[in-house]
């Protein structure tokens, strides 16, 4: 029972949830002196009803499987946070440079924090320059409604989509938008938008080789608002 249970949450995790380095130390520390626990109990209580041994050993697979079974199914992963889809009315649009000194001074506070790694240098006029040429925009939105989305991960389904369901929120938030060139005109002060904002999408959430990120988006720490996927579509009706 013992290695039953550190086999399977041993490898379990190795082969359903890879990304989760931790994953092992549950049948080191859990499902293995557990099953060891339970194979002590198991023995005393077939001994004590005198069972013989052919029934003993049919007693201790039957559970050998149990446990195996509840360890892997324990170990499949949970569903992963896609993104949402966010309804909103727009405040105001403006271009990205006007924003720029801000995030400029708050990388440098980051950086004076930091000492095993080293900005790359220019990276002020980089900004600078790289607002000034951008294209996008930057969005004042206030989020009425929000619609959490969930890949799910388990071998039967993995890949679909799941939702939440429109949750109240009524939260002022900025957002870049990468639509062409003059889109400000396009969102005037008071229109609604339901757009899909992606997980991952600030430089809180990436893993930016350069730092401080190149990425404009990732530079102002702002979520990229896109349009809505032919895949959420569904979810993004307003229920």
């Amino acid at each position: 029972m013992g290695g039953t249970g550190f086999a399977a949450g041993f490898l379990g995790p190795l082969a359903l949830t890879p990304a989760a380095n931790q994953g092992p130390l549950l049948g080191i520390f859990i499902t293995g002196p557990l099953g060891v626990l339970l194979g002590l109990v198991l023995f005393g209580v077939t001994r004590g009803l005198g069972l013989t041994a052919k029934r003993q050993w049919q007693v201790l697979k039957t559970f050998a499987v149990v446990i195996a079974t509840a360890t892997l199914y324990v170990c499949l992963p949970e569903p992963a946070l896609n993104g949402e889809i966010v309804d909103a009315e727009v405040e105001r649009c403006g271009p990205p440079s006007e924003g720029v000194d801000k995030a400029i001074g708050d990388w440098e506070k980051r950086i004076a924090k930091v000492t095993w790694s080293p900005a790359r240098p220019g990276w002020e006029a980089y900004a600078r320059r790289s607002a000034q040429e951008d294209n996008g925009a930057v969005v004042s939105v206030v989020v009425l409604r929000r619609n959490t989305l969930y890949e799910q991960r388990k071998p039967w389904n993995k890949g679909d989509i799941t939702a939440r369901g429109w949750k109240d929120v009524n939260k002022r938030q900025s957002y870049y938008i990468s639509d062409p060139v003059g889109l400000c005109a396009d969102y005037p002060a008071g229109k609604r938008l339901v757009r899909f904002v992606l997980y991952g999408g600030s430089a809180l959430n990436s893993r930016a080789v350069e730092w401080p990120p190149t990425k404009l988006s990732h530079f102002l720490d702002l979520q990229v608002l896109d349009p809505v996927r032919e895949e959420h579509r569904k979810f993004a009706e307003k229920q």
